[in-house]
C-alpha cells in the first residue's frame, strides 16, 4: 500500500465546495487500485487541504493519469486551485 498525498490551496470561501466536489468525483471514478480518499483542512490556513488516497501501488495511480475521467476531474478542480499542487507518493511507517 502507498499512500498519494498532495497539498492543495484554495480560496478559504470555497474550501468546503472544492472537497465536495473532488470527493464526489473521485468516488464516482471509482479508480481500480483505489482504497482510501481522506482530505485534511488547515485549522492556521482555511486555504489549505491535503488529500490522501490510499493505492495498491504507484502504477495503480499513475495509469489513470491522461485517461478521460482523470483529466475531467483535473479540469473541474483546477479552477478552485490558487496555487499549483505540491505532492507525491509516500509509505507508511508506523511508530509503536
Amino acid at each position: 500500500m502507498i499512500y498519494e498525498i498532495l497539498t492543495q490551496h484554495v480560496e478559504p470561501e470555497k474550501r468546503d465546495e472544492y472537497i465536495k466536489i473532488f470527493g464526489d468525483i473521485l468516488e464516482k471514478a471509482n479508480y481500480a487500485g483505489s482504497h482510501g480518499i481522506k482530505f485534511f483542512t488547515s485549522i492556521e490556513d482555511p486555504g489549505r487541504v491535503m488529500l490522501m488516497i490510499e493505492w495498491d501501488s504507484v502504477e495503480a495511480h499513475t495509469q489513470h493519469r491522461g485517461t478521460p475521467t482523470h483529466t475531467a476531474m483535473r479540469e473541474a478542480t483546477a479552477r478552485y486551485q490558487t496555487q499549483k499542487s505540491d505532492g507525491g507518493h509516500y509509505s507508511l511507517h508506523e511508530v509503536k
